[in-house]
């Protein structure tokens, strides 16, 4: 067993989580949670909320308000969002209002600073002189000097390349719309070119597992020099460099985006009373670290973040980063801006999580862009769910009851073709929910196929139940059929639970099935013990509804 430390990429507290969000780094980070702790690993699922990001003023100055409230506001939001759609952190940070990530921030920086690991250089920069402020990140709007896409002054959405400081073409104030000038300013900044060979060696021994947009990401990115990396600013919003001389700087938050990691799990493991194992864990190269970001994400989660880990020295890198693409609804991006996006927080109070939970694990955009359309959900729901899932397993949990007393009868053997999902099916998830090739999109396939065989076998059921009269033959053999679908369906809800805790618990509590306290998850089947819910179990009938049709 192992102990694993799974992330999330923090979002921007500037509005509520849509589903574009939901899909990406928050579901698979909770899926991959609950699979390992499933398999009996040892899990920190820990991530945060970015309120320390440039977009949260700008946002505030949209709304009337302040930072610190929009922060909480949004971050309020967000958090119920997660809870309603059961897939909350196990510690997920606040940092205006936790000391400990401002002081491991700061504690960061420090160590790189004394260790001379940091340089100060003369950089170009924005200026507006409207507002008489330098333009940074979401300050500044404009073209990408790679790719020429929409962009703000940072890292670009479309091919995820960092912008040379003041090089954004066609650059203008995003708070006065005014065409900015270009000056010059000293800002400390990392030399990620040193640590080249550091890196690819990195890459070499994990990076073989990562998804190919990662891949040729990286090869395309290191057939050229790496940028040099600014991590300080001048505002008056952030965390400030604490350094004398720098007053009115503050650190970048893709900088400290590292220890926001760092602060979640540090946080975690004191509330859990041992305040010192989170610098164990990070330390210890036998943990398995797992970053879920988007792909616009990935130069600080796999080039920035392994080379300031590289640098520090004392923290152990990640051993899988895993991106999602876009997930675009109804064929056009998500917009916040623009009011087109579904709102997790209004849609989970409509749809029950556990089916769209399935969906999006259906049609996640995984290896590349997915496309959420609501008549594809209704679809989906109706078909795998309502008409799939609930229809089948209530048709055994009502022919148990009528016929057996609501006991698990005996039998001559369990009977095909259902049996091969007990022999397949958990090898099949195993290999799709594992951190190296993770997959809850095939994982749902997978799921889905065994319903629809399982769906498909009801007639034969019924003809088993009709042919069985009154031999002890006839009865036997039709035991045998209605147990193999008991069987069959204590397995689906088994393998699916991370994908449907709640289905999954409301099953696992009716069969009987053992639940871990902790996880409200039943434990992983052993290939060898694949009947889950012997002869003579008394199961608890009848099974309510729990998906409805949404069209």
């Amino acid at each position: 067993m192992n102990t694993y430390i799974v992330t999330s990429a923090p979002p921007n507290p500037n509005g509520d989580l849509h589903l574009g969000h939901i899909s990406g780094p928050f579901l698979g980070a909770d899926v991959l949670s609950r699979h390992l702790r499933q398999r009996g690993h040892e899990v920190r699922y820990v991530g945060y909320s970015d309120e320390h990001s440039c977009y949260v003023p700008r946002r505030a100055a949209e709304i009337g308000s302040t930072p610190h409230e929009t922060a909480l506001l949004f971050g309020n939001r967000m958090e119920e969002t997660l809870s309603l759609g059961s897939m909350h952190h196990d510690w997920f940070t606040r940092p205006l209002m936790t000391p400990k990530h401002t002081e491991i921030v700061q504690s960061f920086f420090t160590r790189l600073w004394e260790a001379g690991k940091l340089k100060v250089v003369e950089l170009p920069v924005f200026h507006c002189p409207r507002c008489e402020r330098y333009l940074y990140e979401a300050e500044v709007r404009g073209e990408c000097q790679f790719c020429a896409a929409p962009s703000d002054g940072i890292y670009c959405e479309a091919c995820g390349l960092a912008q040379e400081s003041g090089a954004l073409g066609a650059a203008k104030c995003t708070a006065c719309w005014e065409t900015p000038e270009l000056t010059t300013l000293q800002r400390i900044v990392f030399p990620l070119e040193e640590y080249r060979e550091q890196l690819l060696a990195y890459y070499a021994k994990n990076g073989g597992q990562w998804r190919p947009r990662l891949r040729a990401y990286l090869d395309t990115l290191f057939e050229n020099e790496l940028p040099l990396t600014p991590i300080s600013r001048q505002a008056d919003y952030g965390i400030p460099v604490p350094l004398d001389g720098w007053e009115g700087h503050i650190l970048d938050t893709w900088f400290s985006g590292i220890c926001g990691y760092l602060a979640g799990t540090a946080c975690l493991t004191e509330a859990q009373g041992q305040p010192g194992l989170w610098q164990e864990q990070w330390s210890d190269p036998d943990t398995k670290i797992v970053n879920f970001l988007g792909f616009d994400c990935s130069f600080s989660h796999a080039v920035l973040w392994p080379a300031l880990l590289l640098a520090h020295g004392d923290y152990t890198l990640p051993s899988q980063v895993i991106t999602n693409e876009f997930y675009r609804l109804e064929g056009d991006k998500f917009s916040t801006s623009r009011g087109h996006a579904i709102w997790g927080g209004e849609f989970l109070h409509q749809v029950n999580a556990d089916a769209l939970r399935f969906h999006l694990c259906l049609t996640g955009p995984e290896r590349e862009q997915g496309n959420f359309a609501m008549k594809e959900l209704v679809n989906s729901v109706e078909t795998i769910l309502v008409d799939g899932l609930q229809r089948w397993a209530q048709t055994v949990f009502s022919l148990l009851a009528e016929d057996f007393g609501s006991t698990v009868p005996e039998h001559d053997g369990l009977t095909e073709p259902l049996t091969i999902s007990l022999l397949e099916l958990p090898k099949a998830i195993a290999v799709s929910l594992s951190a190296n090739s993770f997959s809850p999109q095939r994982a749902a396939g997978e799921l889905a196929a065994t319903i629809d065989r399982a769906v498909k076998d009801l007639p034969r059921l019924n003809e088993a139940r009709g042919a069985a009269g009154g031999s002890e033959e006839g009865q036997r053999a039709y035991a045998s059929r209605l147990v193999t679908h008991v069987e069959t369906l204590a397995l689906v809800s088994v393998l699916a639970a991370p994908l449907m805790p709640g289905w999954a618990h409301l099953i696992a509590k009716h069969l009987d099935i053992p639940v871990d306290v902790a996880t409200r998850m039943p434990s992983w089947p052993e290939l060898a013990d694949l009947l889950l819910v012997p002869a003579g179990r008394q199961v608890k009938t009848p099974l309510p509804d729990v998906f409805h049709k949404l069209g």
